[in-house]
């Protein structure tokens, strides 16, 4: 049975060795193999000299990355050195050894609070898996994991891999589904097929309250229904799991619950359930991974549909 590849691109920073503390962490629960890269990045360095130093430099990181990984008894497959543009670099090594996680520091070297221009791109041009990790070197352990669903195939693939992990961790899981009531009014216009009954074509009438409470209630119920198809998952697997909905836009809602929960983990899916949000820059899976405080892993469908077995 063929491996798992994982590719970590280091670059020295806090927030790069914490990426290889998780990548480390996940190549040893997985029995997958990983490779590291440096990539010295020729937009900014050109003078040869200059080069060769910064290729050092890159060494000695990957020198760091074979020391972490052999304190947890993982070997490092592959390590080296590149010169390029680092997105396109990262991109290219990732199809050529046909990797299933990209493991990122998710600010970069410059210690800012938001995501890195680099994991940003990344992020959207990947075909696979990505972890974009916050936070200083950490122990790669996860106590609380949030796996925010929709209902679409990304989200279900989302949840076996989420599922997975946690099983293998002693993780508890919670499932969430966001459900904005905020566009249900209680007026509508009359539509070609409503005329009668002393309605006419584009009038607007008040609906009664009962009815608009009755398709509230409608919506958190199917709300509740994705959510729960989680933790039939997660219980299927021995794994503990607990299901929220909350009413309100899903970006907002889903970095509440991390912050509520302590969650350290959130598993999702990259695009949504509508044709809309799969093309929309600025998703809320984007929008999720952009600004969470905790480390978030983007599950793409189309990436687990060429893997076989499904981690499990």
């Amino acid at each position: 049975m063929a491996k798992f590849q994982y590719l970590v691109p280091v670059d020295g920073s806090a927030q790069s060795d914490a990426a290889v503390t998780h990548a480390v962490r996940f190549t040893d629960i997985y029995g997958a193999e990983l490779t590291a890269i440096h990539v010295v990045d020729s937009n900014i360095y050109k003078e040869p000299e200059i080069v060769e130093q910064m290729q050092a430099a890159g060494e000695s990181y990957l020198d760091r990355v074979r020391d972490m990984a052999a304190e947890r008894g993982v070997t490092v497959k592959s390590a080296k050195v590149l010169v390029g543009y680092p997105f396109d670099a990262i991109l290219y090594e990732a199809r050529e050894i046909d990797v299933s996680v990209i493991f990122m520091g998710a600010t970069g070297a410059d210690h800012s609070k938001r995501i890195g221009k680099i994991a940003s791109r990344v992020l959207r041009g990947a075909d696979c898996h990505l972890m974009l990790v916050r936070g200083g070197p950490t122990t790669g352990d996860y106590k609380n994991i949030l796996i925010p669903t929709d209902g679409s195939k990304d989200a279900e693939y989302a949840a076996q891999s989420g599922v997975s992990t946690a099983r293998r961790v002693g993780a508890k899981v919670s499932a969430c589904n966001i459900v904005d009531l905020g566009h249900i009014t209680d007026t509508r216009v009359v539509t070609a097929g409503g005329v009668g009954a002393g309605r006419h074509y584009g009038d607007v009438i008040k609906l009664p309250e009962s009815a608009v409470k009755k398709m509230r209630q409608r919506l958190l119920d199917d709300s509740a229904r994705i959510a729960d198809r989680v933790k039939r998952i997660a219980e299927s697997k021995g794994v503990d799991a607990e299901i929220i909905v909350r009413d309100g836009k899903p970006a907002p809602e889903i970095l509440k619950i991390i912050r509520e929960k302590g969650v350290d983990l959130v598993v999702m899916g990259y695009s949504g359930k509508s044709i809309v949000s799969k093309l929309l820059i600025g998703s809320v899976s984007e929008k999720v991974a952009s600004t969470a405080p905790c480390s978030v892993i983007i599950v793409r469908g189309a990436r687990m549909e060429r893997v076989v077995p499904v981690h499990e």
